[in-house]
């Protein structure tokens, strides 16, 4: 009888902890009433969203100060061009990219084939996004869309939008809202896409009636593919080349600092190179470390790449990362 009190005793602890945890979460809730209203009124009104399936949804959210803590302190904010080459392009991860990439062959040369995408290009995104679709996150989508969509003032817009295309994907799709997990941004899968991509760039290459992005291997090398086609890609052309400049012009180009893509006109490149071998089309200096002034000419495929992800460290990761692994497979 004392064991059995104890039982009792300790299930009261417990539901009495996870009650006042939920009454918690709803207080903080209240809020962003306004914002909710907002959020709801547009799931019922544009995409007919059920709404006891949305105020279940809301009741399950947790809202994580991890996720804002991540988002001020990226690795894409604070380091360097040296230090983050050195988490992304390192031989373990050029040999297993290697591998993957002789392992999947033919999934990927028929993805390469229909969306003209090079397949060292889509195993790359893989291979800095999720290290091959082996780290796809640990944290619960819902409550990093919602953390940021509430309590992030500076994107608080982008991440609304994603919130809602977040339940609209699970609603439609049937997927469970509390076991979908990603980055602490919110993206998803293999490829890690936010739920508007998921939604309006992802593949069924299979016709087996869902996309899926964590299993598919198919749904996920032609969604990659689809995505940068659907951005700009540009068949057969380059991504980015290495380029000479004069000293004299050196200090000019960075003088409003590094880390930047910037658009560059023909006339200004034909003054400042060493050799004047340009391809056609529009192009771009990115600009990788100030102080080893060290730099690149970056053509219309960098710039899609940069449409997943607009860091300028990121699309040149994946660049090079995608061209180690085209010379060594």
């Amino acid at each position: 009888m004392i064991l059995d009190n104890t039982k009792y005793l300790v299930f009261l602890f417990i539901f009495f902890i996870v009650n006042l945890s939920y009454a918690e979460e709803n207080k903080i809730l209240e809020k962003y009433n306004s914002e909710i209203k907002e959020i709801k009124s547009i799931l019922i009104n544009k995409h007919n969203i059920n709404s006891n399936y949305i105020d279940t949804v809301f009741q399950e959210i947790k809202f994580r100060k991890k996720t804002l803590d991540s988002m001020s302190n990226a690795v894409e904010r604070k380091a360097t061009w040296e230090r983050y080459k050195k988490i992304f392009i390192t031989q373990k991860r050029i040999k297993e990219g290697v591998a993957y990439h002789k392992k999947n062959y033919k999934i990927l040369q028929e993805i390469e084939k229909k969306y003209g995408v090079p397949s060292e290009v889509i195993v790359a995104f893989l291979g800095v996004e999720t290290n091959y679709g082996k780290g796809t996150g640990r944290v619960k989508v819902l409550d990093s869309l919602a953390t940021l969509a509430l309590q992030h003032p500076r994107r608080s817009k982008y991440f609304k939008a994603q919130l809602i295309y977040f339940i609209v994907l699970t609603y439609q799709n049937k997927l469970d809202f509390n076991s979908l997990y990603g980055s602490y941004a919110g993206a998803m899968g293999a490829p890690q896409f936010m739920p508007e991509s998921y939604i309006k760039l992802g593949v069924d290459y299979n016709k087996d009636g869902k996309v899926d992005l964590w299993n598919d291997k198919y749904d996920i090398y032609a969604s990659i593919a689809n995505y940068l086609v659907k951005n700009g890609w540009k068949k057969n052309e380059a991504i980015y080349s290495k380029i000479k400049i004069k000293d004299v012009y050196v200090n000019d180009i960075f003088k409003d600092g590094d880390v930047k893509t910037v658009s560059i006109e023909n006339t200004r490149l034909k003054k400042i190179l060493k050799g004047n071998n340009l391809n056609s089309g529009k192009k771009y200096l990115i600009l990788l470390s100030k102080k080893n002034k060290e730099y690149k000419l970056g053509y219309k495929n960098f710039k899609v790449i940069m449409s997943y992800n607009p860091s300028t460290f990121y699309a040149m990761v994946v660049s090079e990362l995608s061209e180690k692994i085209s010379q060594n497979k």
